[in-house]
Formats: structure tokens, sequence, C-alpha cells
């Protein structure tokens, strides 16, 4: 026997297929056709095609359930990121600036440890307590460079060497971090929120949030950097 030749069950599939009206023209046919159940008692086929149905809108509706709640998560975490903004626009002071972004993401975004890291240290030196100055030719950030090269945020676990570098003593208490890059592919640095659950920052979550927020402080940031750049010229 030729064993590309093609069964009779599947050439009366494929007809079927092609010709899903032939059941209307013999509806003999579709009487007398039965269909196992999962009880194990024999249903009809149009029992079959309601039961079907009844479960693919059941499955539709939990996916729109899904999304209607990712939905309203990200207009709560839009409208969130509107009123960190408006109360960061008018702060001149870098220290002032750093600190109200910190007590912010801290407090009402859900995060147990925020470390901004800035290339240029006089910006740096006068931001903070939770900012740190970075040398661009440091070994240590070296690591760092191809995941800020990207230029969006990314969320998961890092190994213990960049956790180090991120939280020095606190590291050991995060589980999941947000990465987030300054400027253009990191160009002014890069931003690191901890958090001790291991399920807050996860990869392939939506990072249009932290993407925003990066924008905003890197308006604040460049302005900066320029007045610097004018001073030592």
């Amino acid at each position: 026997m030729n064993d590309n030749k093609t069964s009779p069950k599947e050439v009366v599939a494929n007809y079927l297929r092609k010709n899903p009206d032939f059941l209307d023209e013999y509806p003999d046919i579709l009487q007398t056709l039965e269909l196992s159940h999962s009880s194990g008692t024999a249903v009809s086929l149009i029992e079959r095609q309601v039961e079907q149905l009844r479960s693919a809108n059941e499955d539709l509706s939990v996916q729109l359930t899904g999304l209607v709640q990712v939905a309203a998560e990200n207009e709560n975490l839009i409208a969130r990121l509107h009123r960190l903004t408006l109360g960061l626009m008018p702060i001149q002071s870098r220290k002032t600036f750093f600190t109200h972004l910190g007590d912010s993401l801290l407090n009402d975004f859900n995060a147990d440890t925020l470390q901004v890291c800035l290339l240029d240290a006089d910006i740096a030196a006068d931001a903070g307590e939770n900012v740190k100055s970075i040398q661009a030719d440091d070994p240590s950030f070296e690591p760092f460079k191809d995941l800020l090269a990207k230029g969006e945020a990314i969320c998961g676990r890092f190994n213990e060497a960049k956790m180090d570098f991120l939280f020095g003593g606190k590291a050991r208490w995060v589980q999941s971090t947000a990465l987030i890059p300054l400027g253009e592919a990191g160009s002014l640095g890069m931003m690191a929120i901890g958090s001790s659950d291991q399920n807050r920052f996860y990869p392939g979550m939506g990072t249009l949030f932290l993407d925003l927020l990066s924008d905003v402080i890197a308006t604040k940031l460049i302005p900066d950097q320029q007045e610097e750049q004018r001073r030592s010229a």
C-alpha cells in the first residue's frame, strides 16, 4: 500500500471543509450522526456545536476581563505618572527633585529601594543620597551598556555582580528589578528600582510607564548637563 495515499477519512473531512452546506442538503445524515460526550453519553452534532461555542465564549470572556483589568491598571499608572510629573516640574533643586522622585516611587508605586546612577559627577554630587556618580569606563558598569543600549526599561532578576553595583548592601533584599536607561541609550546614566517581591518586575511586563518616567527625568537632567558643560568650557 502506498503510504502517501489519502485515507477515506481524510477525503471525507476535506470534502466537508470545502462544502460546509453539505448537511443542509442531506438532513437525514445529520439526524443519524452521534458524537461521544465527555460524560460517555451520546450527543447530537448541534449539541456539540453549542457546547463548543459556549466554551469559546467563556474563553473570550476571560480574555476580555483580563484586558479590561490591564487597561484599568495602565490608566491608574498613567494618572499617577501625570501627578508625579506635575509635582516634579516646578522643582529647581536637584536634591529636592530626586528626593521627591524617590519618595513617590517608594511610597506610591510599591517599590522598596531606588538607585539613580549618573555619568555626570557634578550633577550627581548635588542630587542627594539616592543618586551616585558612575564612570563610563568603570569595569563594573560595562555589563550594563548592552542593556541600556536597547533604549527601554528591562525588568527581571539580575546576577549578583549587577545587584551589588546597583544596590550595595540592600542587594540581598531585592528579588526583582526594573532597570531604566536615562537619556538616549543610557547616555545620562540609569535608574534601578528594586522590590522584595519577585513578581513585581518580571521579563515581558509592560514598561510604558517606566519609559515615560525616564523621559521626565531626562528632561530635567539634560538642561543641567548642558549648564555644567557651559561652565566648564
